[in-house]
């Protein structure tokens, strides 16, 4: 049989012309040239398969030719054949490349054949070789071309566990925005998201089955994150071990999964809120397929149920009645639907509401699906619903808080007890912002309820008829509305008074120790001051006594500063006494002029007229404190002088027709505002900050009166006009007693 190959004979004349004879015989062409020359220009053509030379030619050596081949990149088999006992090139030969070096033999009818199976062999070794360069380009193309992409991983032996990356096709570039000279520098443990797979289990998974396939996530250079499946497996890859892993890119499989989860959600949902037990018969009316929920409300097993007469599970009273009903809904396909009594295994009835459709299977014959629901116990249940709900209800009238339920068009479908007391009635299908707030719009965080009623909660503060409310609303399911939701009124206006307040004192203590810290620096500065200056040995008798004088004036004034802050300390902590004593009204009114004439003189101000009147019934006296009393009259006399700068004073003593002792204190100075008549009750609080700077004063003396007044039983109000004066009106008890001390949370002291 002929192979269909074409041999080239390079020898020389003579028997090889029986060898290129007996060759023909085995393979299709067999040509033999000895001229060095033609054989160069015949193998640059590429015109065979396999080249037979001979060891010694007629110009050239065999070595010398087959260099030649080399250096034109002549790829071509080639086998050589030596003289008789020549062997001395063969290991140069065999080392340039020939397929085999043969000893040229007489006994040809031994040699002929033996050098055919030769040939034959070098042609198959080379065709293998030539289908496998084909194969590695086919398989380079694969690699490149294939639309996932695929990693060649070394293994790190020490760590047992993939390594480097040391090949990588362009859809691996390409989709992790690497170059491959990029990539061979990285492990799985750069390109993939932490914690995203396990590479311990994978390591497991190779050395059980010597492939793994798992799910990571990996990550592109910028940052993308890429869902990816990977399948890998270990293969020996020049002795050592390689990993290849090809990654496929699953988002748009895991989009396609959420949407089939979504869907199934629906469909669930669905199925839930129907009848979910089923039964399918054919024409004759035997089951042909329960399921689960169907055999649960009969108590049988489905096998227990298939093949026969649905009529097993009615009542004997009804067979016939029904059976009649299932023919003719077979050949008329009407829609069956009711409430039906049937029997269990056990022989206990049941309530339960069927419906039924007709349907056609594959070979054209009607079926009857019937869905069936157990009722009994939603029966009970709702029996029990209803007491829960009168229950339920109660609680909601009985609440403290307004409760109102509302649905997605802004109705008000519910309001309780507490809410119609505090918002009044509401009419029927009145809306909320306008029964509620008084709005013609709908609220906007009602709105944003209404996109997403079933998961919507808020809570805020509003304030409603001057009042504040916390306001919180959450969804609910009333009256078969699902779209509805519940809001709750919390009263918060204590709190947020409160509030406001603490907010207002850490600000008035801000202000008070920006304010004290003057009224302390001031007079300290001055007492350290003349201080140093009393250390001048030159200075004149006159200039020391007016330095001394300076010193204690300030200390003066820092020791009454001081004074307000303890008197203050004394009263947060509870700490005050109130010693009650008859007073006589004469003597104290004497002593007010006395030390108010005192204060005239301090602050150069001898124009101004003080006087002092009593209008109290004869022999009247006033058991109160008199300590507390004095304190009072004075900061309210030294107000008035400190802000009067023409006119006169007027301290004024009366008993008024609800029997308080009234002492008043009229100035003809600057005046207040109404604006600020109780905020200057307030501590740390002056009527103007230029005022506090022009004429001194801490922010604690009115302040302190009016706590101080309390603890007295009494109070204090304010008459005063811009430009036009101001009067203080202390009001207190005539006789100061323990009840009242009890009641103002005081200690007597006898």
């Amino acid at each position: 049989m002929n192979i269909s190959s074409k041999i080239l004979l390079l020898n020389k004349p003579g028997q090889r012309k029986e060898l290129q004879k007996f060759l023909s015989g085995f393979f299709v062409v067999v040509e033999m040239l000895s001229d060095s020359s033609v054989a160069k220009e015949t193998l640059i053509r590429n015109e065979f398969d396999i080249l037979v030379l001979q060891d010694r030619l007629n110009d050239m050596d065999v070595v010398s030719f087959i260099r030649w081949m080399n250096e034109h990149e002549i790829e071509i088999p080639f086998v050589v054949i030596a003289e008789d006992g020549d062997v001395s090139q063969a290991s140069e030969v065999i080392k340039s490349g020939a397929e085999a070096f043969l000893q040229w033999s007489h006994q040809t009818v031994h040699f002929f054949p033996y050098v055919a199976e030769v040939i034959r062999k070098a042609l198959g070794k080379s065709n293998r070789k030539r289908v496998f360069l084909d194969s590695e380009k086919l398989y380079q193309t694969l690699f490149e071309n294939i639309r996932d992409a695929v990693f060649l991983f070394s293994w790190d032996e020490e760590n047992n566990v993939p390594g480097t990356i040391i090949e990588a096709n362009k859809i691996a570039c390409r989709r992790l925005e690497y170059t491959k000279q990029e990539l061979f520098a990285l492990t799985p443990a750069d390109i993939d998201v932490a914690g995203s797979t396990n590479y311990n289990l994978v390591a497991e998974g190779f050395e059980q089955k010597g492939f793994v396939v798992f799910k990571v996530i990996q990550r592109s250079k910028s940052g993308k994150e890429i869902p990816t499946e990977v399948n890998a497996r270990i293969f020996n890859l020049g002795g050592r071990k390689a990993i290849l892993a090809v990654a496929r890119n699953i988002t748009d499989q895991q989009r396609a999964l959420e949407d089939l989860k979504n869907s199934e959600n629906r469909f669930r949902d669905i199925i839930e809120s129907c009848i979910i037990g089923i039964c399918i018969t054919d024409e004759s009316g035997n089951f042909e397929f329960v399921n689960e929920e169907y055999c649960k409300i009969y108590g049988y097993e489905p096998e227990e149920l298939i093949g026969k007469h649905f009529t097993l599970v009615v009542p004997e009273s009804n067979r016939s009645y029904l059976s009649r009903l299932h023919d003719d809904f077979i050949h008329v396909g009407k829609e069956i639907k009711g409430n039906w009594t049937v029997i269990d295994k056990n022989g206990h009835e049941h309530l339960i509401v069927a419906d039924a459709t007709r349907i056609k299977d594959a070979s054209g014959q009607y079926k009857k699906v019937t869905f069936v629901e157990d009722v009994t116990e939603a029966k009970k249940a709702k029996e029990a619903l209803e007491v829960s709900e009168v229950k339920y209800r109660t609680m909601m009238e009985n609440l403290q808080d307004p409760v109102m339920i509302s649905n997605d068009r802004y109705e008000i479908l519910y309001v309780n007890r507490a809410f119609k007391k505090r918002f009044g009635n509401v009419k029927e299908n009145v809306k909320c912002h306008k029964a509620v707030f008084g709005l013609e719009e709908p609220c906007s965080w009602c709105m944003a309820a209404k996109e997403n009623m079933s998961h919507f909660r808020k809570r805020l503060e509003q304030r409603i008829n001057k009042r504040d409310y916390q306001i919180t609303t959450v969804p609910v399911v009333f009256e078969g509305a699902y779209q509805a939701k519940m809001t709750f009124f919390r009263d918060v206006t204590k709190v947020v008074k409160a509030r406001k307040r603490a907010e207002e004192s850490d600000r008035l203590k801000s202000a008070f120790l920006a304010n004290i810290s003057h009224e302390i620096r001031t007079p300290l500065n001055a007492v350290m001051g003349f201080s140093g200056l009393l250390k001048d040995q030159q200075l004149t008798r006159d200039e020391s006594f007016m330095y001394i004088d300076m010193i204690n004036k300030s200390s003066e004034h820092l020791l009454h500063v001081m004074d307000d802050i303890i008197e203050f300390s004394f009263i947060d902590s509870g700490l005050v006494q109130i010693h009650p004593i008859k007073i006589h009204p004469n003597k104290l009114l004497n002593d007010m002029l006395g030390e108010t004439e005192v204060f005239k003189k301090k602050l150069k101000k001898g124009q101004l007229q003080v006087s002092v009147q009593n209008a109290l019934p004869n022999k009247f006296k006033i058991v109160t404190d008199e300590s507390r009393l004095r304190q009072i009259l004075l900061n309210l006399l030294s107000n008035a002088v400190k802000f009067t700068e023409q006119g006169g004073i007027t301290l004024t003593v009366s008993y008024t027709e609800n029997r308080w002792v009234l002492f008043s204190v009229k100035d003809t100075g600057i005046g207040i505002p109404a604006k600020m008549h109780k905020v200057i009750f307030r501590r740390f609080r002056q009527v103007d900050e230029g005022n506090t700077r022009m004429f001194g004063g801490n922010g604690l003396g009115l302040p302190l009166c009016k706590h101080l007044a309390q603890m007295l039983g009494g109070h204090i109000e304010l008459k005063s006009r811009p430009g036009k004066g101001s009067e203080f009106l202390l009001f207190i008890p005539g006789f100061f007693d323990e009840s009242l001390a009890r009641a103002l949370d005081v200690t007597v002291v006898e």
